[in-house]
């Protein structure tokens, strides 16, 4: 059982129940940019500075979530974990995963060498950001 309230007496119970889901996208996109992408430690010595580096992190999230949105959805292929079958839905870290290693699958083939490696080993090396994760 889950319990929603709200501070303002005078709100129907349906308002809160919409303000919590408006709400719910915008701690997703929190999480995701402190935990993957740098946003709770901007490097930056002055107020200015960290003005302009923070909201980067923010602005490289909405690009993932657009890229995998237009393409990576295609391209994702979930990890198994026998701990976790009922998920249903890829996540920030499973989207940025997909980019990174659909990133070096692109890199790898435009390297004029990757003619000349076993397919099995290009393989596993266009592989290894789900593996480090």
């Amino acid at each position: 059982m889950q319990v929603f309230y709200s501070t303002r007496a005078e709100q129907a119970a349906e308002q809160v129940l919409v303000d919590y889901s408006r709400r719910w996208s915008i701690e997703e996109a929190f999480q995701g940019s402190k935990s993957h992408l740098g946003f709770e430690q901007p490097p930056g010595w002055s107020r200015h500075a960290a003005l302009r580096t923070a909201p980067m992190p923010l602005l490289l999230y909405s690009l993932v979530v657009l890229w995998f949105a237009r393409a990576g959805h295609a391209l994702y292929q979930p990890l198994v974990r026998p701990w976790y079958r009922t998920k249903r839905q890829p996540s920030f870290a499973d989207m940025l995963m997909t980019l990174r290693r659909e990133s070096l699958r692109a890199w790898v083939s435009a390297h004029p060498a990757a003619s000349t490696i076993p397919q099995n080993f290009l393989g596993s090396l266009v592989d290894m950001p789900a593996l480090v994760g």
